[in-house]
């Protein structure tokens, strides 16, 4: 059955992110030639920047969602830095108004006569790949279920929360489809 929930600012939803930064996390992308941490940071930056852009009208950032970025590597917690730091969830308006830095990133655009010409932007940056330890699969889920049971609690007509987890590996500390099977059937 499907969800019937509106998204809006009275009934706002909200998207996790939970990111693999565990030690193999510095190997290389073979075809980019960067760190699968630097590729997983770049793209967080920008689906945060997408998302804050989706949800401006005007100068305006609308709060439709809630958003989470927990990290689990060395260290399991909130990874947003800057004056978000240490925070499990915040408004996507404050994630659009406090990013920690701004970098000058390269892109290549149409010259209009056939060509590409590289052009120079700001990308919003609100974390930056780390790559240490191993990887503590179970108990980030764990804190993400937990976080968001009271999310939910706080939203009961909301729309339910999204959560996107982005891993290279295996956990090294169960397996987290039998730890999840376990809690559902326990209820």
């Amino acid at each position: 059955m499907p969800y019937t929930a509106e998204i809006s600012r009275v009934n706002p939803s909200c998207f996790l992110f939970l990111i693999d930064q565990s030690g193999s996390m510095s190997d290389l992308f073979p075809e980019v030639g960067c760190s699968k941490a630097q590729g997983l940071a770049d793209a967080v930056n920008r689906l945060l920047q997408t998302l804050a852009t989706r949800c401006a009208k005007g100068e305006e950032v609308r709060d439709y969602f809630d958003v989470g970025v927990i990290g689990y590597g060395q260290n399991i917690g909130p990874v947003l830095q800057g004056p978000l730091a240490g925070r499990d969830l915040v408004s996507i308006s404050e994630i659009a108004f406090n990013p920690a830095k701004l970098e000058t990133k390269i892109r290549k655009v149409p010259d209009g006569a056939g060509g590409l010409v590289e052009q120079n932007f700001q990308l919003p940056i609100w974390l930056d790949p780390v790559h240490n330890g191993g990887t503590p699969m179970c108990e980030a889920l764990r804190r993400a279920k937990s976080l968001l049971e009271g999310w939910v609690v706080a939203h009961p007509t909301s729309y339910p929360p999204t959560v996107i987890h982005i891993t290279d590996g295996e956990s090294t500390d169960g397996d987290p489809s039998i730890d999840f099977q376990k809690k559902i059937l326990a209820g």
